[in-house]
């Protein structure tokens, strides 16, 4: 449906998507479950093992890589088209859909392999086809004709992570929707074609609802707890511990469930990672006022509080909302949200690539916000083809790009820990370089390769200390007003070479980049901590009510508990420390009905939210 400047189309095949437009249908399942697929999941669950299958005992090394990292392929499940009783007719090559399914195959291939699940044998043939009669003939893919039930991937696809002395790629495979068993049992096919083991779980979760850094720090939002709660009876000490097994990611951080989402509750709607230390959030406009804009504002604030694998802050970003067609926020409410999932995150990195979702073509649609995202995320992640496709037939659905892809990590990897140069205002012109890279076969040389205000490369040669690669990097004649570009390349023993960023080439030119004036137009979209009141829980309390608060410093701090007369109930003062915390309350005595909070530090009111007690 989409068509972008940049497309190399013959007239033809740009009538032909025009005919695309005009062949839409909503037959697809939804993202979300069911209610009756969620009725027959409490129906099934069952006192299992909490492991099944090929491979019983997990390895005790695993680590889950980040989406960003290197990707050996990416699994797509073509579209199929039904008719008006939901048969399926056959391969989707003429709607929205199969054109959606046409981008990704096409694009995908550019970097890595791309694996298509078909329902038939046969229909890898009217796919060939059909992406030669778009002028893309296809290369680099794999078909798996399985039969499924539609094309969240993401959801119910392989999660993978590297184990054992050589980097071996297995799967995580997750309990999916009761109802979708076609689609449940996919990983295992996948695993037993590829060679991989597959590691078989009872948690409820899907892959939109995990994002991880590589580095051992899994996010994820509450209704996971909530659903194996529910399902299975866990705890949420027994599912955050059966989490930290399969995924091998001994931190977690649990964020708010939205419920305006199009019904996933799934953060990949409104969060990601560019790479290890850097995330991006979704911002509603200010005319929305449906309850998920409160419960995003929570989420970066507490991302704020947190740090990453290099012990700092992470960077964050604000992503705009996307507009209607005619260039206004008109859905505003929970409903209209729910009934039109639109963000620009949910999208996919693939090696130099990041494809999102975008609502606009050349024939309708905010043309003019698409162009500003490209740019905007040109600038977040350089060295990136930023590639938009048009989700406006999916996102009603409850999705878009990201969860209808699913990365496999690469081969032989090496990984490079590195933390960036950050530089203030105080000017230097010598540089600490640390970076540990690692492959199972060993690291036969790391560099550091620079260039002062694009003259010519340089390398520093960086030195193995205990396990870490280090140098100095001195750039002379370096002024205030200079910039430095560099990255880091290495090579491992088995002949394999990589660069971080890997979009570190001469035709990408993602660099690191070192300059001490403001030379970035990112900080209006740059999210800082702030002293934050977050939402109380457990809402609605019955005994305990926890009220979590953050301080960027040291003061005193009072927190009142009201009643709606605004008649003071409690009231607790105390010298409280910088950073995330909370105070616990006994409402046990209170009488059942709505009352506030408010947090005031130094005399100064924070905030004031709402709870029920019950």
């Amino acid at each position: 449906m989409m068509i972008k400047k940049f497309y190399i189309l013959t007239l033809s095949i740009l009538i032909g998507l025009n005919t695309f437009a005009q062949q839409k249908r909503s037959r697809h399942l939804p993202a979300a479950k069911t209610k009756a697929e969620y009725q027959l999941m409490i129906e099934n669950a069952k006192k299992e093992p909490i492991f099944l299958g090929k491979g019983a005992t997990l390895p005790s090394n695993m680590r889950m890589p980040g989406e960003f990292e290197e990707s050996k392929a990416v699994c797509i499940s073509w579209a199929y088209d039904y008719d008006e009783f939901y048969n399926i007719l056959g391969v989707d090559t003429y709607t929205t859909y199969g054109w959606i399914s046409a981008q990704l195959a096409h694009y995908i291939s550019e970097e890595c392999e791309v694996w298509i699940r078909t329902w038939e044998q046969s229909d890898s043939i009217k796919i060939l086809t059909f992406m030669e009669s778009l002028g893309w003939p296809l290369k680099n893919y794999k078909f798996f004709p399985k039969q499924g039930d539609d094309f969240w991937m993401r959801d119910y696809g392989p999660m993978s992570f590297y184990y054992g002395t050589k980097d071996s790629v297995g799967f995580a495979d997750m309990k999916y929707y009761d109802g979708r068993d076609l689609d449940n049992v996919f990983p295992a096919y996948l695993a037993s074609k590829m060679g991989y083991n597959n590691y078989v779980s009872t948690l409820n979760a899907e892959g939109g609802n995990l994002m991880t850094d590589g580095y051992g720090k899994m996010f994820f939002s509450s209704v996971i707890r909530t659903e194996n709660q529910a399902i299975h009876s866990w705890t949420a000490a027994t599912t955050f511990n059966t989490m930290k097994s399969i995924f091998g990611t001994p931190s977690l951080q649990e964020l708010p469930t939205l419920t305006c989402d199009g019904g996933t509750g799934h953060i990949d709607l409104f969060t990601r990672f560019i790479d290890e230390e850097t995330l991006m959030v979704s911002k509603l406009p200010a005319e929305v006022t449906a309850s998920d804009k409160q419960k995003i504002e929570d989420s970066y604030q507490i991302m704020t509080g947190l740090t990453s694998t290099y012990n700092r802050p992470y960077t964050i970003y604000r992503i705009p909302h996307p507009t209607g067609d005619d260039g206004k926020h008109d859905s505003v409410t929970c409903e209209q949200l729910n009934n039109d999932a639109r963000n620009f995150i949910n999208g996919l990195s693939v090696n130099n690539s990041f494809i999102f979702p975008s609502y606009s073509d050349e024939f309708d649609g905010n043309q003019k916000q698409t162009d500003s995202i490209v740019e905007l995320y040109k600038s977040l992640m350089p060295g990136y083809k930023i590639i938009p496709i048009d989700c406006r037939e999916m996102s009603p659905m409850g999705g878009a790009i990201h969860c209808i892809t699913m990365q496999i990590p690469a081969d032989n990897p090496i990984r490079i820990w590195h933390p960036k140069i950050q530089v203030n205002k105080v000017f230097q012109n010598n540089f600490k370089i640390i970076a540990k890279c690692e492959n199972y076969s060993g690291i036969k040389t790391a560099n550091c390769i620079y260039r002062k205000n694009n003259e010519a490369w340089q390398t520093l040669n960086l030195t193995d200390s205990a396990g870490y690669h280090i140098g100095i990097l001195t750039v002379n004649g370096l002024t205030s007003t200079d910039f430095v570009e560099y990255y880091i390349a290495a090579e491992s023993n088995n002949g394999k070479k990589v660069t971080k960023p890997t979009t570190a080439n001469a035709d990408a030119q993602g660099y690191y980049r070192i300059q001490f004036e403001n030379g970035t137009n990112l900080n209006e979209v740059l999210i800082t901590p702030k002293n934050y009141l977050f939402a109380a829980y457990p809402n609605p309390a019955h005994a305990q009510l926890h009220i979590p608060f953050q301080l960027l410093e040291k003061g005193n701090i009072t927190i009142k508990i009201t009643d709606i007369t605004g008649k003071v109930l409690v009231e607790q003062s105390t010298n409280a420390i910088a950073g995330q915390q909370e105070t616990i309350f006994n409402i046990s005595g209170f009488s059942n009905g709505l009352y506030f909070y408010t947090l005031s530090l130094n005399g100064e009111i924070i905030n004031t939210r709402k709870f029920l007690k019950q």
